[in-house]
Parts: structure tokens; sequence; C-alpha cells
């Protein structure tokens, strides 16, 4: 198994993470290292080269080169009868690198690098795999593949049983990453006060209701934005061309076509920031799986169906799709995960996605049972 440039296995009590390294790529720099070092030897035995500096040079950067390659190879050693992690990630380590126990570290994470200095159009995210404790965390590996990250992720917390949070969501066991206890006669527990999310429990299943993110102040600036461009694109482009070709300006063809792109990208810069704001999330989840509707005064209704067997976890953390970020509900599929409920603070977003676990782990019968005990 891989991890980026890491190689990974699990042997016995062992897990061992490596950097990958060919055969003839080890040979090299052994080849390398030792004729740097041979060479003093073979120049002031033989006089060949003695008094070549640029040589010497080249062979002392060859040396180094070799040293490098050969010393701070990424290594990590996680041993599970003597619960301990050994690390091996640079010179420092290379020299004398001890193992730490494993008792500080209470479970293993999935995140991405510092989003400030990973983001970019020719800059690929970075997913990095985790020991996390309270005294910080120790890196394992990391790759620019989420799936492959995530499945070392999910190795490790099997391999020492720790829980798994996945890009800042709950830490849970990975086997218990859809468990969650059925719903009975007990009605669900109270929302958080001043909430606006609706819900209902019927033959069908659990219906949430959640509210739109409303007019917050990145859609309000966003949409002030969208008017500037539609207003002010026309006024400003009017002002310089008055300067230039006089009063008949107004009257030019050039004007009408430039403020009609202004006016038309403004109002549909607009319209997608009303859309998002205004609207809503309707959920209704069963035994049989979810059913995610989308609708807003600005939206069409948009249906996606889930069965039971296609959904892998439901959980809150930070998320991004192609039409927005935030933190909310996360709904991981065979096919990609969609992102719902953002804006909702985490003790709305934590009684959300506990509540749609429970509906799916509540079977049919179990359902009607507790409507006639309602």
């Amino acid at each position: 198994m891989r991890c980026g440039s890491h190689r990974w296995s699990a042997s016995g009590p062992f897990l061992t993470i490596q950097h990958e390294v060919r055969p003839i790529e080890g040979w090299l720099y052994r080849g390398a290292l030792l004729l740097s070092l041979a060479f003093p030897v073979i120049a002031f035995s033989t006089g060949f080269f003695a008094g070549e500096v640029r040589v010497w040079i080249l062979m002392i950067a060859m040396g180094a080169l070799a040293i490098h390659n050969l010393t701070s190879r990424w290594k990590v050693l996680l041993n599970r009868e003597t619960r301990s992690v050994w690390r091996r990630t640079g010179y420092r380590e290379a020299l004398g690198a001890k193992a730490e126990p494993l008792e500080p570290f209470t479970s293993v994470a999935v995140y991405q690098r510092d989003k400030g200095s990973t983001e970019g159009l020719f800059i690929a995210k970075v997913y990095i795999v985790a020991l996390m404790g309270d005294s910080g965390a120790v890196v394992l590996s990391h790759s620019d593949d989420r799936e492959e990250a995530l499945e070392l992720a999910q190795a490790v917390s099997r391999f020492l049983g720790l829980g798994l949070s996945v890009e800042g969501g709950q830490s849970r066991a990975v086997g218990a990453r859809m468990e969650e206890t059925p719903f009975t006669g007990e009605r669900l527990p109270d929302l958080p006060f001043g909430s606006g999310i609706q819900f209902r429990q019927d033959a069908r299943g659990l219906t949430l209701e959640l509210p739109p993110c409303g007019w917050r102040p990145t859609y309000a600036a966003q949409g002030a934005f969208a008017v500037l461009i539609a207003v002010g694109g026309p006024l400003f482009l009017l002002r310089q061309l008055r300067q230039i070709l006089g009063p008949q300006a107004a009257s030019t063809q050039v004007i009408v076509i430039a403020s009609s792109l202004f006016i038309a990208c403004g109002a549909f810069f607009w319209l997608w920031v009303a859309r998002e704001a205004t609207s809503r999330w309707s959920l209704n989840a069963s035994s049989r799986g979810i059913e995610v509707m989308r609708y807003g005064p600005w939206r069409h209704r948009k249906v996606l169906r889930l069965p039971r067997s296609r959904i892998q976890d439901i959980d809150v953390r930070d998320a991004r799709t192609h039409v927005s970020r935030g933190r909310g509900i996360v709904i991981e599929h065979d096919q990609g995960h969609e992102l719902l409920g953002m804006d909702l603070s985490q003790e709305e977003l934590a009684w959300a996605g506990s509540a749609l676990r429970r509906a799916l782990a509540t079977r049919a019968r179990d359902t009607g049972a507790e409507l006639r005990a309602s």
C-alpha cells in the first residue's frame, strides 16, 4: 500500500511507513558515497586530480547528497506490543531517533495542510495523516490523494484501536462510523435553544427542515459587490468615455454593449448569491436511505436519493464542494459527498447529524412501534 511517496505495510505487531526507494536508486546513492569517500585516498596515492579544486568540490557535493538521501529518508514504525512510535524524518532523528509512547495520543486524524499555503491553481492540496493528542500532533505520512491518506488513517486507527477524525470531524472508531442507537419509544432530544430546525417523525421516517443560511455578512458583502458591478461598472465607463468623447458618449454602441455586460454579470452574480443565501434543505431519513432536497425562492427543487447501501458516513466537519464550503453535515457516499447545513451552530449540526444516523439505524418495524407508542 502507498500514501503519496511512502509505502506502508502491517506485519504482526508492527506497522511500517517509509519513503519508497527503488533498489537501483539505493545502490546509486551507496556507490556515490563510496566513491566520494575513496576519492581522497586515490587522489593522494596516485596524484590524479590532487590539484583539481573543481573535482574536489564535485566529490564533496556528491558525498553530501548521498548522505542526505541515505540518512534522512522518512520512516515511521508503530509497535503495538510496546505501544510506541519511532520516527526518522531528518538528520536530527537519524542521529538520535527515539521511540515515543502512544499513551498521550487519543486519535488518528486526516486533515489538509495549512490552507493558505496549499490552495492555488498550481499547488495541490496535501492531506496529512497524524496521531493527535493533548500535547500536539505527530505526522505519520502525507499525500495529495485524499483516498490514499484516508486508507492509511483507517489502517492506523484499526491497528492501534484509536478513533478516527476526518478533516475536523468527530473522532470515532472506523467500524462505528455509521453506528448509532436506533429510535425506540423515546422522543428526540430537545433542539438547541433558538434553533430554526424543524423535524417530524412519521411512517416515512425522520424529516428534517434546515433553515437557510440567510444574508449573513459574507453573503451580504457578495450581494453588495454584485450590485456594485451592475450599477457602478456602467457609470464608471460612461464617465470615462464622456471625458474622451464628450456628451455624445452615452449614445455610442460601445457604452450600450459594455453596460449590458456589466449589468448581466452583476445580475448573474447576485442571483447566485441570493440562491445560496435563501435555499433550504429538506432531508428524509429512514432505514431505506436518505432523500435530500434543496429548494428556495430562487432555486428549482433538486432531489438526491441515496440508498442505505451507498451511504458510507454522516459526520460534522469542514468540507468543500464545487458550489459551497464551510462546516456542516457531510454525507459521504460511493460517488462523493454532500455538504449541507452550513452556518448552523455546532450544537445544531451535532444534533442533526446524530438524528440522521439514528434514523438510518432504525428499522421499519421499530419506527412503526415508536409511532404507535406516541
